[in-house]
């Protein structure tokens, strides 16, 4: 088996793009077989160590040969250089655009913690629930209260009602007030409910 010289791994690459601009299958995947691993170490320098816990350098550059694939008919490389410094560019401003994603103030990454926290006296980490804080209910509890103080027996008939998701016709139809009565009754009340703050 003989060794090839770099210029004629060159030239070879050289056709090997033309021919993948041509649209050959088998040019495409000798030209991935070696632009991937070049992009993959490209990635690997530019993800700092945070970075590297959460992503993998195989999906980034995955999704810089997929972006080649995607726009290969509107680009011109010259060379085989071309196409590789193209794809290095493309991979450091994958990491870059996916690291500012990531340090936005919405998905801060200093803010992210492991769920099983480390060692003995650690807690248990509290995740955030769509549920009500008991605070919350409490204040509901107390406006409720307050509501329902100042309504008459078919009013409070109809709070209970739209509490158990019963429907405004249903509503109407078990207490006997006729359906736009009923809407208007409790338009009324959540606005008021609004107002005290609820």
């Amino acid at each position: 088996m003989t060794m090839m010289s770099s210029a004629e791994i060159s030239v070879d690459l050289a056709e090997i793009l033309e021919a993948a601009h041509r649209g050959d299958q088998s040019a495409w995947e000798v030209l991935f077989r070696e632009c991937y691993p070049k992009v993959r170490r490209v990635v690997r320098r530019k993800l700092n160590r945070q970075m590297r816990n959460l992503y993998d350098s195989t999906d980034f550059a995955s999704d810089v040969m997929k972006s080649l694939a995607a726009n290969f008919g509107h680009l011109d490389f010259r060379s085989i250089d071309s196409l590789f410094a193209f794809l290095a560019q493309v991979a450091e401003q994958k990491v870059i655009d996916e690291y500012r994603r990531r340090n936005s103030l919405k998905r801060d990454m200093t803010r992210e913690r492991p769920i099983q926290s480390g060692g003995p006296d650690a807690g248990a980490v509290q995740l955030p629930s769509d549920e009500p804080t008991a605070s919350q209910v409490a204040q509901a509890n107390e406006v409720q209260e307050r509501l329902l103080s100042r309504v008459d027996e078919t009013e409070r008939t109809i709070i209970e009602l739209k509490q158990q998701r019963y429907s405004n016709a249903e509503i109407a139809e078990r207490t006997g007030w006729n359906i736009r009565r009923v809407q208007r009754f409790l338009k009324d009340l959540q606005d008021s409910i609004q107002d005290s703050g609820g």
